[in-house]
């Protein structure tokens, strides 16, 4: 249901008439001379209650998908016009064609000065995001923003519009004063607030729409240049760790244990460490060093078994193989071995990622740090033990440096029960003459003559 029709060229609205000036208007000569405004068509002015609108007498002839219109989507219409003609320096035009007579703008806000437009789509009906999307855009295209009202939360969508959610539908009441549609309080996807209707249309219009997401096509690249930039990002990281696993992989093919150039040998400890050693070419100058790894049990501990060689992926500024006792035995080791490989050296450096501090081994002929991550991903089978306590002896001293323990007391248990052997009684003449029998001092006679004995009498 259109609100506007054409008439000699002029714009009519029925929003402007009053009940009496409608009715003057549908028995006029002029309605003959009423045609919609894109298609040309001859219109009628109608009225259904207090909604005043026109129709096509004929839609034979009529190209356009004009959309059908309820009476709730006409009083929308209605009161954002009311909404923007009471701003300062704007007006509204109800129902205007764009430039290309392609579609028609439910109500534009334009400034006085022609500069700035604002098109306000009423849309009652469900409609894909896709279709907002698209419809959208051909408003940024022209140089116009576009303000969906719905009466819902939209869809989800990765493409976001402008939106005001204001809870009036197709089945809600249509107030007598369409003027109250600006008092409804609504909800809206832009970063100013405002309470209701009219507060917001004066907000926009003022302050300018405050839009950062920008067009549907420009929301669209943004995604894309992401997309592009995570997947980018992606393959840079997988080319860096294929780039760390050759650097691994080369690391380890330029490593040898101490044992395979100089032998088996090992230096007897004077504690409970255990070192390792491997010959590495420096990856900058390919000069052959000698570097080790030391393991400690713990304070107040000792070693069980032979443990694994363990080189750490991260150190602090105070190694534990920079100590005096093991650079002691390294150099012992090499001196009895006659190694003509020289030591690597430790020396303070900064990691790359974080700047931290942390004593590197570094070659002695160019200075090139040995990186820690490589050293722990060292295969066991590229070190060799140089030292170590024996370990028959480090759990002797264990034994002896530890407490005596008191040994738990334990429940004594009784002797199982066993039958008992009465002996046989002395059946030797003094025996039996001093023995009476149980009947004998049990008869009444035997209990008479004790009692005589307890009371000292004879009768």
């Amino acid at each position: 249901m259109p609100l506007v029709a054409m008439l000699d060229g002029e714009r009519v609205d029925a929003t402007k008439h009053t009940r009496e000036s409608w009715l003057a208007l549908q028995s006029s000569e002029e309605r003959r001379q009423l045609v919609m405004p894109l298609c040309g068509v001859r219109a009628v002015a109608k009225a259904r209650g207090e909604t005043k609108f026109f129709a096509h007498l004929s839609t034979a002839g009529c190209g356009v998908e004009h959309g059908g219109e309820t009476p709730q989507h006409l009083a929308m219409k209605e009161a954002l016009a009311l909404g923007i003609d009471r701003v300062p320096g704007w007006h509204a035009i109800i129902e205007h064609p764009y430039p290309s007579r392609e579609w028609i703008v439910d109500v534009l806000a334009e400034s006085d000065d022609g500069a700035r437009k604002v098109a306000f789509e009423v849309q009652l009906s469900s409609q894909t995001p896709d279709r907002y999307a698209s419809r959208s855009q051909r408003y940024f295209d022209g140089g116009i923003f576009p303000v969906w009202l719905v009466p819902r939360e939209l869809e989800y969508s990765p493409i976001a519009v402008p939106a005001v959610v204001t809870g009036f539908g197709k089945s809600s009441d249509i107030p007598e004063d369409v003027e109250q549609l600006l008092r409804i309080d609504v909800d809206l996807n832009f970063i100013q607030q405002a309470k209701n209707l009219d507060a917001f249309i004066g907000q926009l219009l003022h302050r300018g729409p405050h839009w950062p997401k920008g067009s549907p096509t420009q929301q669209a690249e943004a995604r894309k240049a992401e997309e592009e930039r995570r997947i980018a990002q992606l393959k840079a990281e997988e080319a860096k760790r294929a780039a760390f696993e050759l650097a691994v992989q080369q690391t380890n093919e330029r490593s040898a244990p101490a044992s395979v150039a100089f032998g088996p040998h090992r230096v007897p400890a004077d504690s409970d460490i255990f070192i390792w050693a491997t010959l590495n070419a420096c990856w900058k100058c390919e000069e052959p060093m000698l570097v080790w790894a030391a393991r400690s049990p713990g304070q107040g501990k000792r070693w069980t078994r032979v443990p694994e060689v363990q080189a750490r992926d991260e150190v602090g500024l105070k190694r534990f193989e920079n100590r005096p006792e093991i650079h002691r035995v390294v150099d012992r080791w090499i001196k009895e071995i006659k190694a003509d490989v020289p030591k690597a050296v430790i020396r303070l450096r900064r990691t790359k990622a974080s700047g931290k501090e942390y004593s590197a081994f570094c070659c002695p002929a160019c200075d090139a740090v040995v990186g820690q991550v490589f050293l722990h991903r060292l295969r066991p089978e590229k070190w060799s033990l140089i030292s170590g306590p024996e370990i028959a002896a480090a759990a002797a001293r264990s034994s002896k440096s530890q407490p005596r323990q008191r040994k738990s007391a334990q429940p004594r248990v009784p002797p199982p029960a066993t039958l008992r052997t009465v002996p046989a009684l002395d059946q030797s003449p003094r025996m039996v003459a001093l023995q009476h029998t149980w009947a004998e001092l049990h008869s009444e006679e035997g209990v008479a003559d004790a009692r005589r004995k307890f009371r000292g009498t004879r009768s």
